[in-house]
């Protein structure tokens, strides 16, 4: 059950859309759950109205999709999609770190500092605020480079694969998380050095490293369903390939 909040004030529709859709990327949904309009409501405090345009908002951004009129779920994200999405934040995270490293502050350095001694210290034992942090200091480092379009084109991104990179960081919890912990300490000191060249190098190893483990997780994944679905074809007369007469 996600941890929406009562929405108040002006500008409903806008607010509810900005939780639902922070709600996505912290991976409170998982792939495949259904959205129900009217709980929703209840839960945000708000009218039906409000959620149904902050809905199919969403689904014009692709973070959500409609199965029937009233049915919405949460999209599975397939390992090539993943792949694909992985590529553009590839290029365009990379980007973002070569601002950052020109506009970074030195509380913002801070922050991240402490950020990434908390996501170290919660990867084996609490994988879901590890996976939270992971996003956050992704997050932080495109805030510091001062570029709101780019920022929000990557937010999209997230929006899309929130749901399957929590359980991801959930499914992995005995992940040796040492070598990541290396990489995001090379972003750090690339921020430090106010490094342009070198922060997109290191974001994008980074990124390179957790994206290859992902989408390969995910590839085996589903390979096993297909195996299973064949094996239960198998034993099942009653096939799109095969009718049963009766």
């Amino acid at each position: 059950m996600s941890s929406l909040k009562p929405v108040k004030r002006e500008n409903l529709s806008v607010k509810v859309y900005k939780q639902i859709r922070e709600a996505l990327i912290n991976g409170q949904y998982e792939p495949g759950e259904r959205l129900v309009i009217g709980e929703l409501a209840r839960e945000m405090g708000v009218s039906i109205t409000p959620v149904r345009e902050a809905i199919f908002r969403l689904i014009s951004e692709q973070g959500l999709e409609m199965q029937a009129a009233t049915a919405v779920y949460v999209p599975f994200v397939n390992s090539a999609r993943l792949a694909e999405i992985q590529q553009i934040r590839f290029h365009l995270e990379g980007m973002g770190a070569a601002e950052a490293a020109r506009q970074i502050s030195t509380k913002e350095l801070d922050d991240l500092t402490a950020l990434q001694a908390e996501f170290i210290s919660l990867t084996s034992t609490n994988p879901g605020r590890a996976s939270y942090l992971n996003r956050k200091f992704h997050f932080a480092i495109l805030e510091a480079s001062r570029m709101p379009t780019l920022i929000s084109t990557v937010e999209t991104f997230w929006v899309i694969t929130g749901p399957i990179l929590k359980i991801f960081h959930v499914k992995t919890s005995g992940l040796d998380y040492s070598d990541r912990q290396h990489r995001h300490e090379a972003v750090l000191d690339a921020l430090k050095a106010r490094d342009p060249e070198a922060a997109t190098r290191a974001i994008q190893a980074d990124m390179t490293w957790g994206g290859k483990i992902m989408v390969d997780w995910l590839a085996e994944r589903e390979a096993e369903q297909a195996l299973a679905n064949d094996e239960a074809n198998s034993h099942n007369p009653c096939t799109p390939r095969a009718s049963c007469k009766r």
